[in-house]
């Protein structure tokens, strides 16, 4: 007579961690791509007749600033507004918090352009609501907060050794970066269930 107990094998129990091509896209920006969003907000505020204003993102050594008008951003700090926040996907935990980014603006006008006239009207747009509906519509995590006021520079000079017509501005942006953490973190767990006998008699 055979033992039919014996003859059923333990079932194994998997559970594998999502590859890395699974997990879901996160919401981030580099410098550069903060630049770029600021840079199309700046063409809408700024409306230039007979010229174009070029915005710059960034200067490194060695290079000339463009002919003016212009304006030159760069990121000057970041720093977090408050602890981690969570969120869900079917097989992940997302992880995002916020963030202040600290950008400096540095205006450089023309006799057609004046540079104080190019910062004011940034800075009219830009702590207005305005601000904010032009950058929802980039879809972007990069949100307009608030600018100081105009700062004359009067001792910018240029690569000619020329004084050039100039002023800055500093503004803030929230910034919500996310960080994916796998909810799901073990690579392989493998577990034996053993079956029971259902016709075994009490």
């Amino acid at each position: 007579m055979t033992d039919e107990k014996n003859d059923k094998k333990p079932a194994k129990v998997t559970a594998k961690a999502p590859k890395d091509k699974e997990f879901p896209k996160l919401k981030t920006l580099s410098y550069k791509e903060m630049y770029n969003l600021v840079g199309k907000f700046l063409q809408k505020a700024i409306p230039i007749k007979g010229a174009k204003l070029q915005v710059i993102k960034g200067l490194s050594n060695r290079v000339a600033i463009p002919k003016p008008p212009c304006v030159v951003l760069q990121v000057i700090d970041e720093k977090s507004l408050s602890s981690s926040e969570t969120r869900y996907t079917d097989q992940h935990k997302i992880l995002w918090s916020r963030s202040q980014i600290t950008m400096s603006m540095m205006f450089i006008g023309t006799e057609n352009a004046e540079a104080m006239q190019m910062a004011k009207a940034f800075t009219a747009r830009f702590n207005d609501a305005w601000a904010s509906e032009q950058f929802e519509q980039y879809d972007s995590i990069l949100f307009p907060l608030y600018s100081d006021d105009v700062k004359i520079e009067p001792d910018f000079i240029n690569d000619e050794g020329q004084y050039n017509d100039s002023c800055s501005v500093i503004s803030y942006f929230e910034y919500r970066p996310e960080f994916g953490v796998c909810a799901n973190s073990a690579k392989e767990v493998v577990m034996d269930v053993n079956l029971t006998d259902d016709n075994k008699g009490g």
